[in-house]
């Protein structure tokens, strides 16, 4: 792991509502990664928290899909949360550009 992933948050660390950017994931389950991929997420993708309750799975929206994950799995997952709203709002709005364009 490089020093800027060890310094970033989870997504299980993340609140409901929170905006965040996948930046990496942990490297120490070989197939985790793959395991990932098989559900379409991956490094560089934006979502947003739906639901985190006490107990159970994060329910999060990445790129318009709602995904449930454990919190197991979601503690291997490296982010970066955007905390100022217009942040946020500028990161989705280049997304959504992006997708117009392809």
């Amino acid at each position: 792991m490089n020093k800027k992933i060890k310094t970033s948050l989870t997504l299980a660390e993340l609140k409901k509502g929170d905006v965040f950017k996948i930046i990496g994931f942990d490297k120490s389950c070989g197939n985790f990664k793959q395991r990932l991929l098989g559900l379409g997420i991956s490094k560089g993708q934006i979502g947003q928290i739906i639901n985190k309750s006490l107990f159970g799975p994060l329910e999060v929206d990445i790129e318009g899909r709602k995904l449930a994950l454990g919190r197991g799995m979601a503690k291997k997952i490296y982010v970066k949360k955007f905390t100022i709203v217009k942040e946020s709002y500028e990161l989705l709005e280049e997304y959504y550009n992006q997708k117009v364009k392809n």
